[in-house]
């Protein structure tokens, strides 16, 4: 495999966190050392996304998704969630589930050693109230948390029965046999009081959702937003949405979505005042001239630097907590997420 890393700008320095770098790519997953030799990768026909290490009943695991479709191919995929050891023998699969397969855009792993997923199933709909056609098609967002010991859906979530198209930043397309995406879920997380936090790229807003009934109890941002916010925390089509420990939200603001651009992409951290509902910019990070258009992923690291994947952009940087870029490669195809971890 070809060196898929070049040094660009600023070599990896004494302060770059001394992890492995996990990424993706055009039909492949690779594990590189620090200085962006591969050590490990599959390749093939199959598209890659999310490859990264969590804990699984106390241990550390592999874990990301292959399938059809994803980031490069129209955004949504059909596959599978794969969990292996890190010295890569296999653990456990999440495959579909009737008409629902693991989407290329989530698959966390909880405390509780569930997995939350996200999925993407066509189904007919009314769009008239967009201004599509009564008998339209919707490709309907899911938020699944499923137990991976047994495969059991605990929880379902369909974005279409919670949140209404018209908060959509995206129109109707304008051939009628195509699918309405109007949410386009591409992160969950959990809350710091064990709720869920959704991402949805096209209503450009983060949901906390009750993780046993599946009540929406707040938005952040969009068209209907909970939370008066600052004009400086506005964000738009964003990805990869995350509690921080001081309670802050961390995400991957891209800015734009390729046809509509609001602002240049960054790291942005959001303090929601839950009480006032009231939201604030309470840091960011950026490197001036990129403009992510879909994709993206920031990463807290143990030593308290942050590690982003430009998304559409193929670029990976890493910043000390004061913002100083202390490395920053170019990749040969663009990673949906990228991670830095430890092997052990």
């Amino acid at each position: 495999m070809a060196r898929p890393l070049d040094a660009h700008h600023h070599p990896r320095s004494a302060d770059a966190y001394q992890g492995q770098i996990f990424f993706t790519g055009t039909n492949t997953a690779a594990i590189a050392d620090p200085d962006g030799t591969p050590v490990w990768f599959l390749a093939g026909s199959d598209s890659y996304t999310n490859l990264q290490m969590q804990t699984y009943r106390g241990s550390n695991v592999l874990t990301w998704w292959q399938g059809t479709g994803g980031p490069g191919a129209g955004g949504t995929g059909v596959g599978t969630d794969m969990l292996t050891t890190v010295d890569h023998s296999p653990l456990a699969t999440i495959g579909a589930d009737g008409s629902y397969a693991p989407d290329t855009h989530e698959f966390r792993i909880t405390p509780s050693n569930t997995a939350l997923i996200t999925s993407f199933v066509v189904i007919p709909y009314d769009l008239s109230a967009v201004g599509g056609p009564a008998d339209g098609q919707l490709r309907n967002a899911y938020c699944e948390e499923v137990d991976i010991a047994t495969g059991k859906v605990l929880l379902r979530w369909s974005a279409a029965d919670h949140v209404p198209l018209t908060d959509s930043y995206v129109s109707v397309p304008a051939n009628t046999t195509s699918p309405y995406d109007f949410f386009h879920i591409n992160s969950i997380s959990l809350t710091p009081d064990d709720q869920l936090l959704l991402s949805s790229r096209h209503t450009c807003a983060l949901y906390k959702v009750d993780r046993t009934s599946g009540k929406v109890l707040w938005t952040l941002g969009g068209k209907s937003s909970s939370f008066a916010v600052d004009s400086d925390a506005v964000f738009g089509f964003q990805h990869h949405a995350v509690y921080e420990e001081d309670g802050r939200i961390r995400l991957f603001d891209d800015g734009s979505d390729g046809t509509t651009t609001w602002h240049p992409s960054r790291v942005a951290w959001i303090a929601a005042d839950e009480q006032k509902m009231t939201a604030s910019l309470a840091d960011s990070m950026t490197i001036a001239g990129i403009q992510s258009t879909s994709q993206g992923s920031a990463q807290r690291l143990p030593n308290g630097n942050v590690f982003v994947s430009w998304g559409s952009v193929p670029r990976l940087s890493e910043f000390t907590s004061a913002g100083k870029v202390v490395f920053d490669a170019i990749l040969s195809s663009a990673s949906y997420r990228a991670f830095k971890f430890q092997i052990s």
